[in-house]
């Protein structure tokens, strides 16, 4: 080999692949993917004030093409953490799979025809969009800078809510619905090749950016009583914070269609606000727990920065809630303002959850998160219908409490885990 091929040979190795370069590439790649993951997810809400002028809808009918994708998800997100922990070297590809996946969904929305078209192309958004979060997360979860990452994988996700209803109100007033659908289908399409060809090779990212957390976890040790308690309630809060997540990110849309009397333009503009003031949200709170949990700090005061973060969140998500149950719709401005509010501060807690499974759960990261998203998911899947019903049968009002109730179970879910904790064996 010439010199100048071993020079930069050894550039590459020691540069390029260092592991907080790789950790750098590994952060940009898996936050592309759950931007598109997110726009995948709620392309559907963004389209549906503008989709049921061609095939008329109910609330309900709404809800389901919500559900139908989150259910299927429930079935195949804790087996594809369990691909991700036994064959780490398809990780991957299961990120760009999936996510062109997404793009062929897209591509069957636009010929859709009637409501069990649009369902039977529901199916093959939830086969898609299994494919990321589980493996994704257990990645980020080895970084060193775990808590940050998370943040920012977590805005990247939210990002992709907040633009989708904005850009895919441009292109359905500018054509139609249907070109909204293909030129995403694009988007994803292109996505996916990008993340297949530039996504650094596992063995890469095992060697030098994987096992940090860990290495740290077998220092401090482990906790040796309740975990199991522990493990659930963690699953029991994503599930009952997820139908509050799920239906502001799906129904903000129509709501403010058909609630609060805004235009479709309006609506569309406004849900984008909403949504890009949580993803602020989510990202001031995965910097504030980067720094508040610096290097050194015990686990257990990391464990109660995090828990009583996502009591302040909750509980001032059930408060709002309730307000919006009780305020006049037609005070549109005023409820706004409640719903901006409400969103900066639930998801405060977004990036919170998956840093405190990792802190009670080591090992076998992919299956973990598989399991506490597919607990978000069976709740977050049903939500959608059941939003929609009674927002058919009685009033958006009704469909607020529903959410208010369940974020106030999710307070007790909190406070039953800040209380298990304290009562563990730490060795």
């Amino acid at each position: 080999m010439s010199s100048i091929g071993f020079l930069s040979s050894n550039f590459s190795r020691v540069i390029v692949n260092s592991p907080v370069n790789l950790e750098k590439k590994i952060l940009l790649w898996t936050g592309l993917g759950h931007f598109s993951n997110h726009v995948g997810n709620y392309l559907t809400a963004a389209l549906l004030i503008y989709l049921q002028t061609d095939i008329p809808l109910t609330h309900t009918e709404e809800g389901l093409l919500g559900s139908i994708p989150m259910l299927l998800l429930v079935l195949l997100s804790t087996g594809v953490g369990r691909i991700g922990d036994k064959y780490p070297y398809s990780k991957k590809h299961l990120i760009w799979t999936g996510t062109i996946g997404l793009g062929v969904f897209s591509i069957i929305m636009s010929f859709a025809a009637t409501f069990i078209d649009l369902a039977l192309a529901t199916v093959i958004l939830g086969i898609s969009l299994s494919t990321y979060h589980p493996v994704a997360f257990a990645f980020i979860n080895n970084m060193k800078n775990q808590d940050r990452n998370m943040g920012i994988n977590s805005v990247f996700g939210n990002s992709g809510s907040a633009v989708t209803p904005l850009i895919a109100m441009f292109f359905a007033v500018l054509w139609n619905w249907r070109i909204a659908f293909l030129l995403f289908a694009v988007f994803q399409i292109v996505t996916g090749l990008l993340i297949w060809t530039f996504f650094p090779n596992t063995s890469e990212l095992h060697e030098n950016v994987m096992n940090t957390k860990n290495n740290e976890a077998k220092k401090e040790g482990v906790i040796k009583k309740n975990i199991s308690i522990l493990m659930l309630l963690v699953v029991l809060i994503s599930a009952a914070r997820a139908p509050v997540f799920r239906c502001i990110s799906y129904f903000t849309t129509v709501v403010f269609s058909d609630a609060f009397a805004f235009t479709r333009v309006e609506a569309s503009v406004l849900t984008a606000v909403v949504l890009g003031i949580g993803a602020l949200g989510t990202y001031i709170m995965g910097q504030l727990n980067n720094r508040r949990i610096s290097k050194g700090v015990s686990r257990n005061i990391r464990i109660n920065f995090r828990v009583n973060s996502m009591f302040l969140s909750n509980g001032v998500a059930t408060m709002l809630l309730v307000i919006l149950v009780l305020i006049p719709h037609n005070l549109s401005l005023i409820v706004l303002g409640l719903y901006l509010i409400l969103t900066f501060f639930f998801f405060l807690g977004a990036a919170i959850l998956p840093t405190i499974m990792s802190e009670i759960s080591p090992k076998d990261m992919g299956a973990a998160f598989g399991i506490l998203f597919s607990g978000a998911t069976l709740t977050g899947a049903i939500a959608p219908t059941v939003f929609g019903y009674l927002a058919d049968t009685y009033n958006f009002g009704t469909s607020f409490l529903f959410l208010g109730i369940v974020a106030f179970l999710c307070l007790i879910f909190i406070l039953l885990f800040k209380i298990t904790y304290k009562r563990s064996v730490i060795v």
